[in-house]
C-alpha cells in the first residue's frame, strides 16, 4: 500500500510540475525604418529604466536584430498570459508606429512538435 501511495504521489507531483512550467513564446518584429535611431535609444532607456522591459516574471532567452533590415526576434518564457501581454506590447504602446509589423505566439521545440503533428496526421487517417 505504501508503494502505491508513493507512486501516486510521484505521478501527481510530476503532472503538477508539468502543468506549472513556463510558457515559451517568440516574437517576430520589424522596426519602422523611418524612426531616428536616437529616438529609439531614448525610448529604450525610458522603458528599461522604468523596469517595464523585460516584464517582471518574464525570462528573456534571446533578443536578436538583423544587421541591416531592421527586423528581429525575441524569445522569452513567461509564467502566465498577463506577463505575455505586457512583454509583447510595452514597446508598441510606448511609441505607436515603432513597428512596421509585430507578431507573437507561443512556441515549442521542433522535436516536440513533429511527433504531435505525426500523431494528428495518423489520427486523421
Amino acid at each position: 500500500m505504501e508503494k502505491i501511495l508513493a507512486l501516486r504521489t510521484n505521478w501527481v507531483l510530476s503532472n503538477l510540475i508539468e502543468a506549472i512550467k513556463e510558457v515559451l513564446f517568440i516574437t517576430y518584429w520589424e522596426l519602422n525604418p523611418d524612426f531616428d535611431p536616437s529616438e529609439l535609444a531614448d525610448l529604450a532607456q525610458k522603458i528599461l529604466s522604468k523596469g517595464l522591459y523585460p516584464t517582471e516574471g518574464v525570462k528573456q532567452i534571446g533578443w536578436y536584430v538583423s544587421t541591416g533590415d531592421f527586423w528581429g526576434v525575441t524569445i522569452s518564457e513567461a509564467d502566465n498570459e498577463e506577463q505575455l501581454v505586457k512583454d509583447s506590447n510595452v514597446w508598441r504602446l510606448a511609441k505607436p508606429g515603432i513597428f512596421k509589423f509585430i507578431k507573437t505566439s507561443t512556441a515549442m521545440e521542433i522535436a516536440k512538435v513533429v511527433p504531435i503533428l505525426m500523431k494528428l496526421k495518423k489520427d486523421l487517417g
